[in-house]
């Protein structure tokens, strides 16, 4: 985009001033150290942008002019290009200014609203999204944004009516249902929030949240009736990120059916299966040397990030470190053990914890 010189004056009363922009402590309106924290306000907030700035004060007004060599943009759509680059900083303290000169902005609102909430500073956050909404009420991503607010604050209940006004204003919105659906499943309703995430699925197709949570609602709902569903849904999340945070509740979730098929199709009580292989990986591991189960270990917890269907013993698994073939239980009590022997950990998140001192027992036993 060419660049040219530009130029902006703008002047406000210093009456006017949203004080809350400025540190605690700054003096009245018309004082030698308000005056300092202002002109300190708008140099930081033009910083970025370069240029010449003059900040005066002459009968209770604040004066501001700047010039420079900049893109031709508006300061909002410059803002919307800071947050796109990661410059989050910077986008805010331009959004901040945008603000002193037109309070009426919605669109400065939403974004700022956003970055606030990104940062944790929910009450702010819900401010800023509240009078958007009182001047756009037809905003409906401004309705999900105060409603995330509330959900990240752990206040569900004041959640709810701004992301039910979101999906009253667009029904296919899948930020809106999505975010409703998650609500729904904090407050105990899982059926109807697995209804709503369904809508989001449909919305958002190839969304790994929206998948991850709809697997979720499912397996609240009733994990007999949808363990295989929600399953499938899991390892579809895995397969669009197989790493972060989204990728390691999805884990979880997966090894959750897992033992929950595993349980129920062994009955209650310690599981005979369980147990052998974990009697296995002992003797396995005892049979290596410290790097042969370091090396055993790395493979076989790649296999598992992948996800390990402990309930299909028919699937077999060949390893590079070690001959023969394996089932994905036995691979799960490799895991299990290495963890245990070789990093130390208190367990591998299996839920192994009685089968584990019961194969210890018979191992120690021996034959």
């Amino acid at each position: 985009m060419d660049t040219s010189a530009e130029e902006l004056r703008f002047s406000l009363p210093e009456a006017g001033f949203d004080r809350s922009q400025l540190p605690a402590g700054t003096g009245e309106p018309g004082t030698g150290s308000f005056r300092q924290t202002v002109t300190a306000f708008f140099q930081n907030a033009y910083r970025s942008r370069g240029g010449r700035l003059d900040v005066a004060f002459s009968e209770g007004r604040i004066d501001v002019h700047w010039s420079g060599a900049q893109e031709q943009q508006d300061a909002l759509q410059r803002a919307l290009a800071l947050i796109e680059q990661g410059r989050r900083p910077e986008a805010r303290e331009l959004l901040e200014t945008l603000l002193q000169l037109e309070p009426g902005s919605s669109e400065a609102l939403y974004n700022l609203g956003l970055l606030c909430s990104d940062a944790g500073e929910l009450e702010r956050a819900a401010e800023l999204l509240e009078r958007c909404v009182a001047l756009d009420p037809t905003h409906a991503n401004a309705w999900v944004a105060l409603g995330m607010a509330g959900l990240r604050g752990d206040t569900p209940e004041q959640a709810r009516p701004a992301l039910e006004k979101a999906v009253e204003l667009e029904p296919g919105n899948p930020d809106a249902l999505r975010a409703y659906g998650t609500l729904l499943l904090m407050q105990h309703e899982p059926r109807e929030a697995v209804a709503v995430l369904r809508r989001a699925q449909v919305a958002a197709p190839g969304d790994p949240v929206v998948l991850l949570t709809v697997a979720q609602a499912l397996m609240a709902a009733d994990l007999d009736a949808h363990a295989a569903e929600a399953d499938q849904l899991l390892r579809r999340v895995l397969e669009l990120v197989p790493r972060g945070e989204i990728a390691e509740k999805a884990r979880r979730a997966s090894q959750r059916i897992a033992n929950h098929n595993l349980r129920r199709s062994q009955g209650e009580g310690l599981r005979p299966m369980v147990v052998d292989g974990l009697r296995q990986a002992l003797q396995i591991y005892e049979g290596l040397k410290p790097e042969q189960r370091k090396a055993v270990l790395v493979e076989v917890s790649a296999i598992g990030e992948k996800g390990l269907p402990v309930n299909q013993p028919l699937i077999a698994y060949n390893l590079e470190t070690l001959p023969g073939s394996f089932s994905a239980l036995q691979l799960a009590c490799l895991i299990e053990i290495g963890a245990r022997q070789v990093l130390g950990m208190a367990d591998a998140g299996f839920g192994f914890e009685g089968e584990v001192q019961e194969a210890l027992e018979e191992y120690k036993a021996g034959p």
